[in-house]
């Protein structure tokens, strides 16, 4: 099942050059994907279990400007066991496709904190489509740190950043990891970013983001007492 949605782009969803910026593509797939967990059934609003984010891997083909509206479409790739494989795609008000995201997530029981095994039923409520896809396979590699890291700032996580889940939300790991960019790097063309999310970040920590380079991009650590919490990749 492949859910379609309209989504218009106003201007806290652009960047400095009044295009549709990063966080604002994670914020449309966040969504999107919570609509089509309500039309399968499997809604926020009435169960203790949830799907969480381990993984994002987003190319970005072009991005359409402010007062644009835009088709959002999502679908189950792949199920496995506690695991799912969820892509996207945005296409212009043209019909052009602008942005493709891969996305693997578990599945958690939020009142005790295990991993949550997917039911025969519950994968047939999502309609799983495995041979509809933008990449090579459902489940993404693991990155790897920098060698070595240039710089490094500490930031207090405070409520702002905590969401439904009583953690950071997996935007704000953007959002946050953007701020320690070199300015030449900040102000660069992205047409890729990957994320890797370890480890849950809850209000009141402190987080220490290392930013360094790679053969291929740029890449950002977020770590909480020397403990990898994700990873932020750009290219």
């Amino acid at each position: 099942m492949v859910l379609k949605q309209k989504f218009y782009i106003g201007y806290s969803d652009t960047n400095q050059n009044l295009e549709l910026s990063d966080s604002a593509i994670l914020k449309m797939f966040e969504d999107i994907a919570t609509m089509h967990s309500e039309k399968a059934g499997d809604s926020m609003k009435t169960t203790d279990i949830r799907w969480f984010l381990t993984a994002y891997d987003i190319k970005i083909y072009k991005r359409p400007m402010l007062d644009e509206w835009v088709e959002c479409c999502t679908w189950s790739h792949d199920m496995r066991g506690f695991l799912a494989s969820r892509e996207f795609e945005i296409y212009t008000q043209d019909g052009e496709l602008a942005v493709v995201g891969s996305s693997n997530w578990a599945r958690i029981d939020t009142a005790t904190g295990r991993l949550e095994r997917v039911t025969p039923e519950i994968g047939e409520r999502y309609g799983t489509e495995k041979d509809r896809t933008n990449f090579d396979g459902p489940w993404l590699a693991k990155l790897k740190e920098a060698e070595a890291y240039q710089t490094e700032k500490e930031y207090y996580i405070d409520r702002n950043f905590i969401d439904a889940n009583n953690h950071m939300n997996n935007v704000c790991y953007l959002d946050l990891v953007k701020c320690i960019l070199p300015g030449d790097v900040y102000k660069k063309e992205i047409h890729r970013f990957e994320i890797m999310y370890r480890k849950a970040v809850a209000y009141g920590a402190t987080v220490n983001c290392c930013y360094g380079t790679t053969d291929d991009g740029y890449m950002v650590a977020v770590k909480c007492d020397d403990e990898l919490m994700a990873i932020v990749k750009f290219s």
